[in-house]
């Protein structure tokens, strides 16, 4: 396989675990010291020990089915751009745009994984389901505790805590004027991020934007074979 076949096979690695809820292949695809920051915004897990208490919180429990809709190698990255199927019971199936971000170790381990999804949008289409959320909202609240403990359930909380629409716009409008011949699709805000799918032509793209106090402090172009640093 070429490299980047390669590092695409080592990225669908994980999902495929997540599928067959294979914890330990799962743990096998990240490095003994891999980082798991989902969703952006929340505290990272970091270490073997932590990312089996997150498979257990999160993975387990639920089903989660991946539909991408276009990969990007960039160097030593692998981004995703996908939407992610969650049923959390019978009654509450949840559809999560997102963008995710594989650091790759090496060719065959994954280094850290960064997934770019809006929490408070995920919770608010959860509770719509109505009193169908009820035992799933007690199930995770549980699994939090177990897991996690209260640092942990306050870690996953910050990612509550998100630049909003206003960022949005002006993160839209930033990539207009630098990359003018791409145009601007799914925006998803995570942290201190906004993510952005990019496409020109038939070439598709992500860019990740980062914010501090208002003004914008990073900005990255994955696109095939190339990466854009500001």
């Amino acid at each position: 396989m070429s490299r980047r076949q390669t590092l695409l096979a080592t990225a669908e690695r994980s999902p495929a675990a997540v599928a067959a809820h294979d914890k330990q292949a799962w743990l096998d695809v990240f490095t003994d010291g891999g980082v798991v920051n989902d969703p952006v915004g929340s505290a990272p897990h970091r270490g073997r020990d932590r990312l089996g208490r997150f498979y257990d919180t999160f993975i387990a429990p639920n089903t989660v089915t991946f539909h991408p809709e276009h990969d990007i190698v960039c160097d030593d990255v692998v981004v995703r751009d996908l939407t992610l199927e969650i049923t959390m019971s019978d009654a509450v199936t949840l559809f999560v745009p997102a963008h995710l971000r594989y650091e790759m170790a090496s060719p065959d381990r994954i280094a850290s994984l960064h997934a770019h999804w809006e929490l408070p949008a995920m919770v608010g289409q959860m509770l719509g389901t109505g009193v169908s959320s009820a035992p799933v909202s007690l199930r995770l609240s549980t699994l939090l505790i177990r897991n996690q403990g209260l640092a942990g359930t306050a870690g996953f909380a910050r990612g509550f805590v998100r630049v909003g629409a206003a960022h949005k716009r002006k993160a839209v409008e930033h990539l207009e004027s630098k990359h003018p011949d791409w145009t601007a699709g799914k925006c998803i805000a995570a942290g201190n991020f906004v993510t952005v799918s990019m496409r020109r032509g038939g070439e598709h793209a992500v860019a990740m934007i980062e914010f501090a106090k208002g003004s914008i402090t990073g900005d990255r172009l994955f696109a095939e074979q190339r990466e854009h640093d500001s």
